[in-house]
């Protein structure tokens, strides 16, 4: 797989895929297909869409904010924006980010191409996917993706080799129709990780399974002992992916795990600012910050001074 490759030579395939296909009584327009390689820090100001967008971080991390939920976005993890859903991007430095971005509309068939155009359309497909019941159309599996909940999900789906082939596919110079189908069938995965199952899965699980998983969690904060505290070993630790950890906390607490995360790391770093042999730098990296400018700036905001000014804080006052 070599992106930059890809992002270089591909541009005029990919171009020639952004169009319509006419599948069962839907019409999807492909409106954008983008190979995203950030070399360093960045932000994506808050905005909204008419079109569905869909990410996948193939290496290193991103944040997103969906509305007022921020959700960090680790490799082979996806998510989804449906239509008029506000959302933002923060890139990092420390670990950019390569991924997949799709971007599409869909309609449906009534009045939308003639019957020649129609009609070799779901042959086509017909001969590439087994057909679906007729009260379960292809337009009403898409329109459920409007209800698509916020967050980052683990790619349990098979979506990384779709994309992948995708991409294998238009360098041997697939014909746009057979990448369009390809992409068809990243729809398909999609309206099968509806919001209605998620919630039915969330709902039907005990209360007191939630709970013990909660326990878990502050067991785990608390048992931290100076080592760097690493939010997807936290989550590994419970067999589970970062984000969907991350939104079961947030539904049960009503924080996220990272404004707990930085309750802990900032009390550490005031018994920590007590001992004089440590560089600030130094009090940072035990603590479990990821620099020094993050630090200092969550340590002011929780305390009102910054760190080097408590520390002579607490030496005036042991003197």
């Amino acid at each position: 797989m070599d992106l930059k490759k890809w992002r270089n030579e591909l541009a005029p395939e990919l171009n020639n895929i952004c169009g319509e296909i006419a599948v069962g009584d839907a019409v999807v327009d492909w409106v954008d297909i983008v190979i995203e390689q950030t070399g360093g820090s960045g932000k994506c100001p808050p905005h909204a869409h008419t079109w569905y967008e869909f990410n996948y971080v193939l290496s290193g991390r991103m944040q997103t904010r969906f509305i007022d939920q921020d959700v960090m976005v680790y490799a082979d993890e996806f998510f989804l924006i449906p239509p008029g859903m506000t959302h933002a991007h923060d890139y990092s430095r420390e670990d950019p980010h390569e991924g997949i971005c799709l971007r599409w509309r869909f309609r449906t068939m009534a009045g939308t191409l003639d019957e020649e155009t129609a009609g070799e359309t779901a042959n086509n497909w017909a001969q590439n996917k087994a057909a679906k019941p007729e009260n379960d159309s292809f337009f009403r599996r898409l329109n459920r993706l409007k209800d698509w909940p916020p967050g980052a999900y683990r790619d349990d789906y098979g979506i990384r080799s779709l994309l992948i082939q995708l991409f294998t596919e238009a360098e041997k110079g697939r014909s746009p129709f057979y990448l369009r189908l390809l992409l068809v069938q990243l729809l398909e995965v999609l309206s099968g990780v509806t919001a209605i199952h998620e919630a039915s899965v969330f709902a039907s699980e005990p209360a007191q399974a939630r709970d013990a998983l909660l326990r878990k969690v502050e067991v785990y904060l608390e048992d931290f002992r100076g080592e760097r505290l690493n939010v997807e070993a936290l989550a590994a630790s419970l067999h589970m992916s970062y984000g969907h950890l991350s939104r079961v906390y947030k539904q049960k607490t009503g924080r996220t795990l990272i404004e707990e995360m930085n309750r802990i790391r900032l009390a550490k770093a005031c018994e920590l600012l007590q001992q004089p042999s440590l560089l600030i730098k130094e009090v940072a990296e035990q603590a479990g910050f990821p620099d020094i400018y993050y630090f200092s700036k969550a340590f002011k905001k929780k305390y009102g001074v910054s760190p080097l000014a408590y520390r002579k804080q607490q030496i005036n006052r042991s003197s």
